[in-house]
């Protein structure tokens, strides 16, 4: 079979907290016609296969994240990007925000204005614009500092009963997906014990109890599903004053705690203390995952959605390119048929072999 039969999808991955960031870079047909999310839309009802082909086996496994680079909608944007992971197709986040600015200046994609210093990509998420501050070492990428979504708590002290557990407090916070915030002592859940399987296991009968409740709408956005995040949450230390420091945990459902901490939930975190009145107006917090890898959020400002108080933010972490894919595809292979992904062949307009603006000053 010739090679122009087949579809050659092309990637970089990047390690950010221990988990694998695939930024794809081209072979994906999108059509530019549609919204940012309304792409996002189409791929999590029509073409989600393309989410699983990447992150099951036998070229991915759960733990891993997509970000699928796609043209900006917004004018001020350098390039947009829609996030694929096993709970599906969140609306933001921080980590892959810190990935995919690393892809971006990695591969040359985006030019390096200055090989020692600051350098702002104005990037666009299904949930809206976000900044991500490159700071760059020798032309290197060595941290990323993202400003995203506003955070809030929506539904705070809830209860809900689990059998064999009993009644259990939870908050609901909006990061960039709604999060179901627990107090990991109330089950005398340890950091160590977080990733087994009965850990795992407990905590999707949460998130499934707790959707089975569920009826909120984001204030801007409108319907953005149910919770599908849970964060546990250890007891925070106040280092100095406004530093915090605490152990947390994402859980991703189903079966997912990822080594990194993630960006969205340790932003819920800081909007947690907002709606409890305990946060410092310039608080930073340090939180550590039960992997031992570590976000840093710092207070920008406060707001307010839709009657909630909000934080704006900005997260830090330290994004590794780990290698870049090229993998082809033939249309009569197995994987093909199994995941649904004869779109891939054609029918589309807009294929993102250049998803990056070029005439954005």
């Amino acid at each position: 079979m010739s090679t122009t039969d087949q579809v050659a999808l092309e990637w970089m991955d990047v390690g950010v907290g221990g988990d694998i960031h695939r930024v794809v870079f081209a072979g994906v047909p999108t059509d530019t016609r549609l919204s940012v999310r309304e792409r996002m839309e189409w791929l999590s009802e029509s073409g989600d296969g393309l989410r699983q082909l990447l992150i099951e086996p036998p070229y991915g496994q759960p733990s891993f994240c997509v970000d699928l680079l796609t043209p900006p909608e917004a004018e001020d944007a350098d390039a947009a990007f829609i996030i694929m992971e096993v709970m599906g197709y969140p609306f933001f986040s921080g980590s892959n925000t810190m990935a995919t600015a690393c892809a971006l200046i990695e591969s040359g994609r985006v030019p390096v204005d200055t090989p020692d210093g600051s350098q702002c990509l104005r990037l666009e998420t299904p949930g809206g614009r976000v900044d991500a501050h490159v700071q760059l070492a020798a032309g290197r990428v060595i941290a990323v500092s993202v400003e995203g979504d506003e955070a809030f708590v929506q539904r705070a002290d809830a209860r809900i009963e689990l059998p064999g557990i009993g009644p259990l407090t939870y908050d609901i916070a909006w990061s960039g997906g709604y999060y179901v915030m627990v107090d990991a002592e109330q089950v005398a859940l340890s950091p160590e014990a977080a990733a087994g399987a009965k850990a795992l296991a407990l905590a999707g009968r949460i998130i499934e109890a707790v959707q089975g409740d569920f009826d909120e709408h984001h204030p801007r956005l409108g319907d953005v599903g149910r919770p599908r995040f849970l964060h546990w949450m250890w007891p925070e230390m106040e280092t100095a004053p406004g530093c915090l420091a605490a152990t947390g945990g994402t859980y991703g459902h189903p079966g997912v705690l990822w080594d990194c901490p993630t960006g969205t939930g340790t932003i819920a975190r800081l909007a947690r203390r907002l709606q409890q009145g305990r946060l410092d107006p310039e608080a930073t917090l340090r939180n550590t995952s039960p992997a031992g890898t570590t976000f840093e959020a710092r207070v920008r400002g406060t707001g307010d959605v839709g009657g909630y108080p909000s934080i704006r933010s900005q997260v830090s972490g330290e994004p590794r390119v780990v290698g870049e894919c090229r993998l082809r595809l033939s249309p009569d292979s197995p994987l093909i048929a199994h995941r649904h992904l004869a779109w891939l062949f054609g029918g589309l307009s807009g294929l993102i072999e250049n998803p990056v603006r070029t005439d954005t000053g």
